[in-house]
């Protein structure tokens, strides 16, 4: 890895530090880190909420248990569709193609 030698300071307001804060901890990043990705062009993705996680998990688990059963497989379809949208957005990916700007209830 390469070795930091050099420092950077700048003055920030308190709003400003606690949004950089804010952001570089939902990227999983140190504040430092954050800052240096961003004034580098660098990707800067925010991680996953914990809710979408749960979603997947109960998704999957459905699917499991809807699969022991004949005659579902419409039901075990939709859900896998589902299931790999969530996926998607667990990565980071668009799901459509207008750039997936809607909220979950549909309001876009």
């Amino acid at each position: 890895m390469r070795e930091r030698s050099y420092q950077i300071n700048f003055r920030a307001t308190k709003t400003e530090k606690e949004k950089i804060h804010r952001k570089a901890k939902r990227c999983g990043m140190t504040d430092a880190d954050y800052i240096r990705n961003c004034a580098l062009d660098k990707p800067v993705t925010e991680m996953p909420r914990e809710g979408l996680q749960i979603a997947y998990r109960k998704v999957a688990n459905t699917v499991q248990k809807l699969e022991q059963y004949t005659g579902t497989e419409e039901f075990t379809a939709t859900l896998k569709s589902v299931q790999e949208i969530l996926l998607d957005l667990y990565h980071g990916k668009e799901v459509d193609d207008d750039g997936g700007d809607e909220d979950l209830a549909g309001k876009g």
